[in-house]
């Protein structure tokens, strides 16, 4: 239950290049990558009540290495409940070959025997993954293949680079895969606590068609998202919606 409050409505939601990508022999220059940095947070409402906050920040050094933080804390009844707590993060390689993930760490603390925690690591030489932790296993992956977190970059950076259709595998902590599919449905303005945006809209597809996926990212903010809505035909609804920008997204040249 916890993981879902805090996590659900954001399953999908920050670079265009994939991972897993090699070179493809040509030897034109490949113009360095960028990726914005920043630090945000979003208040989630599970049925227009309010659980949690989700406070979101990435950086990434000079190398390409990067590092994307999800910490997330129950609110309001919520946490009376549950008292919960997840921490979240993963870590990658840029390049301008593509993204690489590398390791993946999941920790959930919460009231009424809920603690969860999983960790995967990522090797792409080799095109395996590991995991360790409450479940342990180990697996060939080939294509482009991350972990949940991470699915998150990919699409707001593809959104970015004006991809209108977009389609990816997340591995996910038990070893199950999914592929995500998603298209661009246009523009809208969208108004939150953070201010008001004029905004891409990204609809997830060929998912059930008892559960619709909306997203919305501002071009202004270097498209990371405002406002994120997953719907459930007569279950619960979710949305996560900017509150605050603590660090302003700032596009940053990796090895440039």
């Amino acid at each position: 239950m916890l993981r879902q409050l805090l996590l659900g409505t954001i399953l999908v939601a920050f670079a265009g290049a994939p991972a897993f990508a090699g070179g493809d022999g040509a030897d034109e220059a490949r113009a360095a990558p960028e990726i914005p940095e920043f630090s945000a947070v979003y208040e989630l409402r599970r049925n227009n009540l309010r659980g949690a906050e989700l406070t979101r920040t990435l950086r990434c050094q000079d190398d390409g290495l990067c590092r994307f933080s999800s910490e997330g804390r129950t609110v309001g009844f919520a946490d009376l409940l549950l008292r919960g707590r997840i921490e979240e993060f993963t870590r990658f390689r840029l390049d301008a070959d593509g993204i690489y993930p590398r390791d993946y760490s999941y920790r959930q603390r919460a009231r009424g025997d809920n603690d969860e925690y999983v960790r995967l690591f990522f090797n792409p030489a080799t095109g395996r993954v590991n995991s360790r932790g409450d479940d342990e296993w180990q697996d060939d992956i080939e294509g482009e293949v991350m972990d949940e977190l991470l699915s998150q970059l990919r699409l707001a950076m593809a959104v970015r680079a004006g991809e209108t259709e977009m389609e990816f595998t997340v591995v996910e902590g038990d070893g199950e895969r999914e592929v995500y599919r998603f298209e661009v449905a246009g523009n809208e303005r969208i108004e939150t606590d953070a201010g008001a945006f004029d905004t891409v809209k990204v609809q997830r597809v060929g998912g059930s068609e008892r559960r619709t996926t909306t997203m919305w990212f501002a071009p202004e903010l270097e498209y990371i998202p405002v406002v994120v809505k997953q719907e459930h035909v007569e279950r619960e609804n979710y949305t996560a919606t900017l509150k605050e920008i603590k660090s302003a997204p700032k596009l940053r040249s990796i090895g440039g």
